[in-house]
């Protein structure tokens, strides 16, 4: 039975390896490549190979849990593969799926970083090794200081602070305003210490907690589509793809040229991202865009989740130009033509009916009055109270600081409430998600032939005409953007079993388009194939298809 779970790194590999051996016709796991801390990264092929081998099919890739924290992606991964695994025996539509596409899965990119959040109090973003600097700079430090194996928000005492408790409610801080003037006050921090190292003499000072970039590496952020280096975008790496699990998938797609869609999952939101990134919808070509509107409004149906652009989602007023540069999905599409989402599972704030990113975007957000955010806030702690009623919150409580003296430590819980769902409702999200990614799996390309004649031309000839056609949604180049990439392959038609007297084998055809692409007046969805072949006594022709992100087929031809 599929189990909705937090998986640790070595659970991953053993479920894996089960599976294989319980559905070896089913799913097949490798390694792609390993991490920088020396840990195997595992990639599982899902496809029923009596049907032929994954590699002739048209497929989907999800990653997950690029982020180390974002460990619901790797929940929903799991989920997923299992949920089809045990459906293929009862369920015809998940045996149809697994019959006609290949699913390449990688359940964890930030293996090193994941183990070290699933195992301890520490947050990081995706890789624990030291980036920005070698040598860890002065500043302020995250970290479990009481010991109680959480990292959660300090309050401290100042008359300088901007916040107060809220009357109502003593557990919500709220923003200082003009009027307040009695206090107790506070600053509010993370859980940490004050890293000291270039100081010598004197006790510490508030002008030094700032915060020290330790494990700042984002992988997100390391892709070679508008790099855009440490000065641009925090996290972006020394170079494009200077980490090697990344460089890993990379590799993976260029020798994978049957994936025509994509998906990652991350937390949080609540929402389906899509395409673009670089501004308002009208710079994406009519074709593509409609293809990113229609797949993500079949992804919000199904899920429940909010549908946006990356664009939509995270521009501001103050931002103008590209978002997130270095990002997977930008990559997927903008170097190889991929259709490619980003899923940000989970939406405390939504669940709880506050406004939040994935409903109301970036720019509306900034625009709450203090008031607003207050009501919203009350809100989050009203549905924790009722969802999560035990460990959602916890309580603030005395501590005396070694640098700070003495402080209050408490807030809502940080990995299994805010970051990522509580266990007790990541389920929900993982069969919502799951419903996503199987329609996207859906939504490829997939080569098919239709009519073929075979006519009597003169002695020992035969005339041969094969109807090609794209019985999937999206067209073979996966995207129109695909059709201006030399990474993507054409589709191609030979024929097997005879000498050609006229026609080429292998012929180039164009591209062709999906159901979903004829609705926009765009490419047609067949072509047609065509030889004279002359052949010796009885011997079989066969014909040969090969759809590059649509698949691959085989029929035999029929002799006159």
């Amino acid at each position: 039975m599929a189990v909705a779970k937090y998986w640790l790194y070595q659970e991953i590999w053993d479920a894996l390896q089960e599976w294989a051996h319980q559905y070896p016709d089913l799913i097949r796991c490798e390694v792609l490549g390993e991490s920088r801390g020396g840990r195997q990264l595992p990639v599982a092929t899902l496809t029923d190979v009596a049907a032929g081998p994954a590699e002739h099919k048209p497929a989907v890739l999800v990653d997950a849990n690029i982020h180390a924290g974002e460990v619901a992606g790797n929940a929903v991964a799991m989920y997923w593969m299992a949920s089809l695994l045990e459906g293929y025996a009862e369920d015809p539509a998940v045996a149809a799926l697994l019959r006609e596409r290949a699913l390449y899965v990688v359940p964890r990119l930030a293996v090193d970083g994941a183990e070290l959040y699933l195992t301890g109090p520490d947050r990081l973003r995706s890789s624990p090794h030291p980036y920005p600097d070698l040598e860890p700079q002065s500043g302020w430090v995250p970290g479990d200081v009481d010991g109680d194996g959480r990292i959660l928000q300090m309050r401290v005492p100042a008359p300088d602070g901007a916040f107060r408790a809220d009357p109502d409610d003593p557990r919500l801080m709220v923003p200082r305003d003009p009027m307040d003037v009695e206090g107790p006050f506070y600053h509010l921090l993370p859980e940490g210490r004050l890293d000291r190292r270039h100081a010598v003499g004197r006790r510490p000072v508030w002008t030094e907690i700032q915060a020290a970039r330790r494990q700042a590496m984002d992988f997100n952020r390391n892709f070679p589509v508008r790099w855009a280096g440490e000065d641009g975008q925090p996290g972006a790496g020394p170079h494009p793809l200077s980490e090697p699990e990344l460089r890993s998938l990379v590799d993976f797609v260029d020798a994978h040229p049957n994936i025509a869609a994509y998906a990652a999952l991350h937390t949080s939101g609540g929402v389906i991202l899509r395409q673009p990134s670089t501004g308002a919808d009208t710079v994406l070509g009519a074709e593509d865009l409609g293809y990113y509107r229609t797949v993500a409004a079949m992804g919000a149906r199904l899920s429940g989740y909010h549908a946006r652009s990356n664009y939509q989602a995270f521009a501001s007023g103050h931002e103008r130009g590209p978002l997130m540069p270095g990002a997977a999905d930008d990559w997927a599409y903008d170097a190889r033509g991929i259709l490619g989402f980003t899923v940000e599972i989970w939406n405390l704030r939504g669940r709880a009916g506050a406004k939040n990113y994935a409903e109301h975007g970036v720019e509306a957000l900034g625009r709450l009055t203090p008031e607003e955010r207050v009501a919203d806030d009350k809100k989050v702690l009203a549905f924790v109270d009722a969802a999560v009623p035990d460990g959602g919150f916890h309580a603030w409580r005395p501590f005396l600081h070694p640098d700070l003296g003495p402080v209050e430590m408490g807030g809502l819980e940080p990995k299994f409430l805010v970051q990522n769902p509580p266990l007790s409702l990541l389920e929900e999200e993982c069969r919502a998600v799951g419903a996503f990614l199987t329609g996207l799996a859906r939504s490829t390309p997939r080569i098919q032939v239709g009519e073929v004649v075979c006519e009597s031309v003169g002695p020992d000839t035969v005339h041969v005409a094969v109807e090609v056609l794209n019985a999937g949604y999206l067209p073979t180049s996966g995207t129109a953007k695909g059709r201006e990439l030399v990474h993507v392959r054409p589709v191609t038609a030979a024929i097997h079993g005879g000498v050609v007297v006229s026609g080429e084998s292998p012929v180039v055809l164009p591209h062709l388009g999906g159901y979903g692409t004829t609705a926009r007046g765009a490419l047609p969805q067949r072509r047609l194939a065509e030889w004279t072949v002359r052949v010796e006594g009885a011997a079989a022709l066969t014909v040969v298809v090969d759809g590059g992100r649509a698949g691959r087929v085989e029929v035999s031809v029929p002799r006159p």
